[in-house]
């Protein structure tokens, strides 16, 4: 492990430009790679969200009233200074998310900057109705404008990636944001809310630090936030939508997913397997869009098995700073004792058939698992894992297909593997998720939107459509004849 990259590194609130401790319960950081404390901190409380809220708030309409170039300038130089500590911010994610540091290197990091980069640049480019004469003598122009103050409440899953997918396009818009990490994750996310106060205006970003169920809860209440913006768990997400439904504010949220990978008998099936291999098990399969949930025909079911069985047994468990590991721990002891609970409760009719037990090392591992002869009302296959596992169920016909695919309540993410047009056209309508992809699985990008059906929440993040989600929309008509 690196020990420079926390050298530097107190886990503390920013209010209105000042670094201040929390003065509620001390709170201590594991790397789940080895189940050590690297880092405590003590919680923020109600008042010191009233104290954050308040200096967003109180900072908002200065920052409202910059050009978006003006806006957009600084967010640039903001994305410049996270460039400039990238090793740093890397290392940091790898010790408290447990991230192998290579994927975490090559992937997800030069993803997150090229997020910056666009996300700086939306401020100038926010989409509107044209001015016109809707109403006989009367010239009507519609504003775009910032809602005011912006609640962001973060998973543990991607920490730093997250935060940023809220805080900048929130940013760019033109409000000021209050952000609350994960308790167990909060140290990327920390330096990145003290590179942006050298860069940005007092109470322009905020950080509270805190537990989901206080400091969040407090946040999410608060009457002077405007919007929520959340990801995580179905539960605490039905939580914030009752609390901006008093206020009433907006919310997107961004919850839980079970994601199903469709596979057709003229699919490449090494190409399929390769890519649920690495779609399924990336960030130890604790991802709301993984590819964890086949649904493969029965035709080809055992040579699709066979051949993913293979890529499985390939992967490297270890080290998450060893450039080697593809597979790091899961978040904590009680995640993975969540995810040995639904292996421990399958049914007599499913088979482990790889993994399922802890490798021999220190922290939370569990070994990458792949699960056969699973059936629809089975308990893993509708409920989200959010861990290193695989589940393959066979159909015979694509209505069946369809059935077992959109036969859960989520509808965040999928996809439908074949070689026959007509058939990926269907599937991509008919498939009841935000997010479905064809012959690929878990494409993401900053200029497009990313969102959920049903249980999976509302909103979007990414793409025009995310941005807009930060602004409130103003006619103003005036009259123009005597």
């Amino acid at each position: 492990m690196s020990t420079n990259a926390l050298s530097d590194l107190t886990i503390a609130n920013l209010i209105g430009g000042a670094w201040t401790a929390g003065s509620g319960e001390p709170i201590d950081v594991l790397n789940p790679a080895t189940g050590e404390v690297v880092a405590r901190f003590t919680a923020s409380t109600d008042a010191e969200v009233d104290a954050a809220v308040a200096a967003a708030r109180s900072a908002q309409p200065g920052w409202a009233a910059l050009t978006p170039g003006q806006r957009s300038a600084m967010l640039h130089r903001l994305t410049d200074a996270f460039e400039d500590h990238l090793t740093q911010l890397i290392e940091l994610e790898v010790i408290d998310a447990g991230k192998p540091i290579e994927a975490a290197r090559s992937e997800e990091f030069p993803a997150l900057l090229d997020a910056m980069r666009h996300f700086a640049g939306t401020a100038r480019v926010l989409s509107g109705q044209p001015t016109g004469e809707y109403a006989e003598g009367v010239t009507t122009t519609v504003r775009r404008e910032p809602l005011g103050v912006v609640a962001g409440i973060t998973p543990w899953n991607y920490p730093l990636w997250q935060a940023v997918w809220k805080i900048m396009p929130a940013l760019a818009a033109g409000n000021t944001v209050v952000i609350k990490p994960a308790e167990n994750t909060p140290l990327a996310t920390t330096r990145f809310a003290q590179i942006a106060d050298d860069l940005l205006p007092d109470g322009v970003l905020n950080i509270v630090q805190g537990l989901g169920s206080n400091t969040g809860r407090s946040l999410s209440q608060h009457p002077d936030v405007n919007l929520v913006s959340f990801t995580g768990s179905v539960q605490t997400g039905r939580a914030i939508a009752h609390a901006v439904a008093e206020g009433p504010k907006r919310a997107i949220l961004e919850l839980g997913g079970n994601a199903p990978v469709v596979v057709f008998d003229d699919a490449d099936l090494d190409r399929t397997a390769q890519t649920v291999t690495e779609a399924g098990l990336y960030n130890a399969g604790q991802e709301c869009m993984a590819a964890t949930r086949v649904i493969v025909s029965e035709t080809v079911a055992e040579a699709f098995t066979h051949k993913l069985l293979e890529l499985v047994r390939q992967v490297t468990v270890g080290d998450t700073f060893d450039d080697k590991t593809v597979l790091g721990p899961l978040i904590s002891g009680r995640q993975r004792e969540r995810v040995e609970g639904l292996l421990a409760r399958l049914p007599g009719h499913a088979t482990i058939a790889h993994g399922g037990v802890r490798p021999d090392l220190p922290g939370f591992y569990l070994e990458p698992t792949v699960i056969t002869g699973i059936r629809q009302d089975d308990e893993i296959v509708q409920e989200e894992i959010f861990g290193p596992v695989i589940t393959i169920q066979t159909f015979t016909t694509e209505t069946e297909a369809l059935h077992y695919a959109n036969g859960v309540r989520f509808g965040l993410a999928g996809s439908v593997w074949t070689r026959d047009v007509a058939r990926a056209l269907r599937f991509a309508k008919d498939l009841d998720f935000g997010n479905v992809w064809v012959n690929t699985h878990l494409i993401v990008g900053p200029d497009l939107p990313i969102g959920g059906f049903n249980e999976s929440g509302y909103g979007k993040e990414g793409g025009a459509l995310g941005i807009e989600e930060f602004t409130r929309v103003k006619q103003v008509g005036i009259q123009i004849t005597d």
